[in-house]
């Protein structure tokens, strides 16, 4: 499907709807493998106070692990692609030779289960294909970025939820004045890239929300509350200029044990000030990782689940708060068990780590009932 133009879905109901994108070879039909009779639907709890759930996929995951997808079918209402969207992921080659087979895969699975579906992400400093850095001069690599936006957004119109346009665009420790971090599109195009981005996918999609994705801003630091400080200085200078935003992605990879503590007060000041902005708030990248918690399996779940439901119960009590996505659903495809994130996530005794809601049998762990007891407990909001 390597640059091609998407072809029309031929379902009736589909194009009734509007979401005209994927070719009918790649859609994915619905789930019908057995569930775990003794666990809650989080996507219905979560809808029931206008909230959405979701988790991450793969299209490897949708091609090979059914049980899985089975259980995402059941228990969310909302995916993600954990990497299938990514830029290095589409494009490891060369200008236009763009792969969006596994992205379409997870938007055909998405748009066949009557799923919401996240774009995760446009421009990520980390994930740039190495071909970009040695473009010759500005005005290449500037066209370079418009055509990633207008192919990749144009491609999901209508059928993406939300944008992560520009992940992680802040570093204070960087030592800029306005926060920014120092890396590939800020050396390339200056600070007006931001703009430059955010327009361009709201004229491409009008309909999709436009999201500033960000990690460590939601604990009790000196760090983490110079990056709040710092993230909300950038959303009123982003307003002041009218470049379009609807929402702030809060990251929120969390410890049950270890690293700064977490203050719900705090936590919720920092919601209410961005609330203030007319923005709304999306929990994007939930998950709990379990490193320095003891070996015994039922001690380091409970950890784990007090650590969701504390979280959760402060970021929900917030209505400008709309969605909830956890990095995964199962511990059989998390990316702090597959060891893709630092070492300070890891465990030092050998012991597989149980960061999410059902464990690598898809079986449900405490999590799923702290999960189900915050949403249950939660203001309801107009829905998201």
């Amino acid at each position: 499907m390597s640059g091609e133009k998407p072809r029309r879905l031929a379902r009736r109901g589909l194009l009734g709807s509007g979401l005209a994108v994927l070719g009918t070879r790649i859609t994915v039909p619905l789930c019908t493998a057995a569930q775990p009779a003794n666990s809650e639907s989080l996507k219905r709890l979560a809808a029931e106070k206008g909230l959405i759930y979701g988790t991450t996929i793969s299209a490897n995951q949708i091609l090979h692990d059914p049980a899985f997808i089975a259980l995402v079918a059941r228990q969310a209402g909302l995916v993600v692609p954990e990497n299938d969207m990514k830029w290095q992921d589409i494009n490891r080659g060369a200008p236009g030779k763009d792969d969006y087979g596994p992205a379409d895969t997870v938007a055909g699975f998405a748009v066949e289960n009557g799923m919401v579906l996240r774009g995760h992400n446009i421009l990520w400093y980390y994930r740039t294909p190495s071909w970009f850095f040695a473009l010759p001069g500005r005005d290449a690599k500037e066209r370079a970025v418009i055509d990633r936006i207008k192919t990749l957004v144009g491609r999901y119109r209508g059928i993406v939820h939300s944008w992560d346009v520009v992940n992680e665009p802040i570093e204070p420790k960087d030592g800029r004045p306005d926060g920014l971090r120092k890396a590939v599109f800020l050396e390339a195009l200056g600070p007006g890239y931001l703009d430059l981005a955010y327009r361009l996918t709201r004229e491409t999609d009008p309909r999709a929300r436009l999201v500033v994705n960000e990690y460590d801003i939601e604990l009790d630091s000196p760090v983490h509350e110079t990056r709040r400080r710092v993230l909300l200085d950038l959303l009123q200078r982003m307003q002041k200029a009218g470049t379009p935003i609807d929402s702030i992605g809060v990251q929120a990879h969390l410890a049950a044990v270890g690293g700064p503590p977490f203050s719900p007060g705090k936590f919720r000041r920092f919601l209410a000030e961005i609330a203030a902005f007319g923005l709304t708030i999306e929990i994007t990248e939930l998950d709990v990782t379990d490193r320095d918690t003891p070996a015994d399996i039922r001690v380091r779940d409970r950890m784990v689940a007090d650590t969701y439901r504390r979280f959760l119960d402060a970021a929900l009590d917030e209505p400008a708060v709309k969605m909830v996505v956890t990095w995964g659903l199962s511990d059989r495809h998390s990316w702090i068990v597959r060891r893709e994130t630092n070492q300070s996530k890891w465990r030092t005794d050998g012991l597989p780590s149980r960061p999410l809601p059902f464990d690598a049998d898809l079986q449900p762990k405490p999590a799923v009932g702290a999960m189900a007891e915050a949403f249950t407990h939660a203001p309801a909001r107009p829905p998201g």
